[in-house]
């Protein structure tokens, strides 16, 4: 395949009709030789990425946009790419693009022209594609038709390995792409045949095996078919159905994450249980001030006195010994009182003569002053001094305790104020976030939605399944019931063998070229990587075409922690292993090719991929990834070059060739 041109009718950055934005894609031949790169140069948002989009939307309309893509996304997408004239109310209401290209079928070379226009009328989209195969329309065919004749031609899972960006080459070395990689490794080698054709003679051999039964029974199978596929049909769309809401859901997730995201730098985090924290901090207030309240109440008892402890115990001990002073002169009055009666009645009974004596007597048996006898100060009452012994042991210290406790409590309620007031000082008004908020709201509640719808499709697309399921074994069942082998023709015997034969060459025929693609692999990955990654190489399951990294002691090297340019080097390797596999020639288009790249990649890249990679090599590029060395080294195998300039003033681009610095 050579793509020939490229038209542009007011799409994207480009204005004009078709006659005024043409650019020849045809490698040319220089110094007898014919040279396969054509290299697309221009400033980031002149219109290179539009290019690679125009070729693929030209060939596969909805598809080029992916997997269940709604017709509605599709209409909105073919409505904003229609060029918007600066400086103008009015936009045109029609655009479109064509693509001339060359194909090889069966050694014959032939050449196809695809226009694909659409016109536009408020929100209506109306599309019209017409394919022109060597010069002649090819009519009598709906718009689906169309599309499978350009899918048959060049199938989108293939097309998704030749016509690709850097983020595209770079999504090919994850896990989650072994499926469309597998399809991609089937087309390539062309074990899709093998399907098909096992799948046409599985229709064969039915249809002869049905015409051998009775009409009551081929006309009941029959229906059992048509109820059969209408299910499976169902089944399907319910499937396509799902993959929309899905896809709905996740750009409703992204658009959920974009705004939380901007409502927190609008310090929305804070606003959301802003009125939960004004209601702690009312809470806290109240707390503080109770707390604030019971301290005043002990400070204004005997609190206070906790801080003269010392001199409290000096106290009471003084009063302690006051208080036995006061004890002892009690005893000393009532004990001379009492000896004065006795010494009376001795007096009385043994005679005044006696008296002396008597006296001397008495006065040696009073008991005399102690020595550490406490002077009398205070003079208390036993009241008073039990009222301040019980002040001073008891009542002081438990108000001393107290107010440490409720202390603690106040300052750990301060820190909670403060955090709260932080938090709330922090909280935007509100009417600046209301909106964002809304929003949020509304997102959250239609994804929701969109959860729920996802869960019910999911669970009628189950039961559809089951129903058709239920009917296709009926169908098997009736089939068996009113079919033998016995009296089946040879051509359907010899057909029913083939099946199984196919099954057998297309196992072996996977297991050879699987073979022969990890060969090609390591071939593309050694040229392509740097010095201290030639020792990875690859394996590839044959029934699951998951591709393992394996290093040079055999270990599996996990494929998510390789860098953006090992992966997009892995995926270039892949690609070209691929196509030297396949043995298709299909040109190859790469936008922006060397981003991601070290600098040592980018030159390997240029030296060893580039001019090997196809006989037709589009590169879009910026003049920082193909600068004047890398273009002085490509040089030798660029056919021609286009720079794509934006012209500010016009607010459109234009093809020019040259490149650059080069005109």
């Amino acid at each position: 395949m050579i793509l020939k041109s490229l038209y542009l009718q007011d799409f994207g950055v480009f204005q004009g009709s078709f006659e005024n934005n043409q650019v020849d894609l045809e490698p040319r031949t220089r110094y007898n030789k014919k040279r396969p790169i054509i290299l697309f140069g221009g400033l980031n948002g002149a219109g290179k990425t539009t290019t690679l989009t125009a070729v693929r939307l030209a060939l596969y309309g909805k598809q080029s946009l992916g997997r269940a893509v709604s017709i509605q996304t599709y209409h909105q997408f073919l409505i904003d790419s229609v060029h918007k004239p600066k400086g103008e109310i009015m936009s045109p209401n029609m655009a479109g693009v064509k693509i001339d290209f060359t194909f090889g079928r069966q050694g014959e070379t032939i050449d196809y022209t695809v226009k694909r226009i659409w016109s536009i009328r408020g929100n209506s989209v109306s599309e019209n594609v017409e394919i022109y195969q060597n010069g002649e329309y090819l009519q009598n065919l709906t718009d689906q038709q169309k599309q499978a004749f350009l899918n048959e031609l060049i199938p989108i899972g293939v097309a998704d390995l030749f016509f690709f960006d850097g983020e595209k080459i770079a999504e090919l070395a994850d896990d989650n792409n072994n499926v469309t990689l597998a399809d991609a490794i089937n087309r390539l080698l062309g074990l899709d045949i093998i399907d098909r054709l096992k799948a046409d003679l599985g229709v064969y051999l039915r249809d002869q095996k049905r015409n051998q039964l009775p009409s009551d029974i081929k006309k009941e199978i029959e229906t059992l078919e048509a109820e059969y596929q209408a299910l499976y049909a169902a089944y399907q769309e319910k499937l396509s159905d799902i993959d929309i809401l899905k896809i709905e859901a996740t750009e409703l997730e992204a658009k959920k994450e974009r705004l939380a995201e901007n409502v927190n730098e609008l310090g929305g985090a804070w606003a959301s249980n802003r009125q939960e924290s004004e209601q702690k901090e009312s809470e806290l207030r109240a707390r503080r001030n109770e707390l604030q309240s019971q301290i005043r109440t002990l400070i204004a008892d005997a609190a206070p006195l906790a801080l003269a402890k010392t001199q409290l115990n000096m106290l009471l001990d003084q009063l302690t010994k006051e208080q036995q002073t006061k004890r002892q002169l009690v005893l000393q009055v009532d004990l001379r009182k009492q000896l004065n009666k006795v010494k009376q009645s001795l007096i009385d009974a043994l005679g005044k003569a006696n008296k002396e004596t008597i006296d001397a007597s008495i006065e040696a048996s009073m008991p005399t002053a102690p020595s550490n006898e406490a002077a009398i100060v205070h003079d208390i009452s036993d009241t008073e001094f039990n009222r301040l012994q019980h002040l001073i042991n008891d009542v002081v210290p438990m108000q001393q305790a107290k107010v440490k406790d409720l202390s603690s409590e106040l300052e750990i309620v301060e820190e909670e104020l403060e955090s709260i007031g932080l938090n709330i000082s922090r909280a935007p008004d509100e009417r600046r976030i209301a909106n964002f908020v809304n929003e949020l709201t509304d997102i959250g509640n239609t994804l929701g939605q969109r959860q729920v719808q996802i869960k019910q499709e999911t669970e009628v697309a189950r039961n559809t399944l089951r129903e058709a399921m239920d009917k296709l074994r009926k169908l098997r069942d009736k089939e068996k019931e009113f079919t033998s082998t016995s009296n089946l023709n040879q051509a359907v015997t010899l057909a029913d063998r083939s099946r199984g034969l196919l099954e057998s060459f297309a196992t072996k025929t996977r297991e050879q070229r699987i073979q022969q693609l990890e060969q090609e692999f390591i071939k593309s990955f050694v040229k392509l990587a740097r010095k201290d990654d030639l020792m990875i190489t690859a394996k590839i399951d044959p029934d699951t075409f998951n591709v393992s990294l394996v290093d040079g002691k055999g270990n599996i090297i996990d494929k998510k922690k390789l860098s953006a340019g090992e992966k997009q080097i892995y995926a270039i390797a892949m690609l070209e292993a691929l196509g030297r596999t396949s043995g298709r020639n299909l040109p190859i288009i790469i936008d922006t090719p060397l981003g991601r790249l070290d600098s040592r990649h980018r030159e390997n890249l240029v030296k060893n991929y580039f001019p090997t990679a196809s006989h037709q090599v589009l590169i879009l590029s910026t003049d920082t990834e193909v600068d004047e060395e890398f273009y002085k080294e490509l040089s030798p195998e660029i056919s021609h070059a286009f720079e794509v300039a934006y012209d500010p003033d016009e607010g459109s681009s234009e093809y020019h060739e040259g490149y650059f610095w080069r005109h």
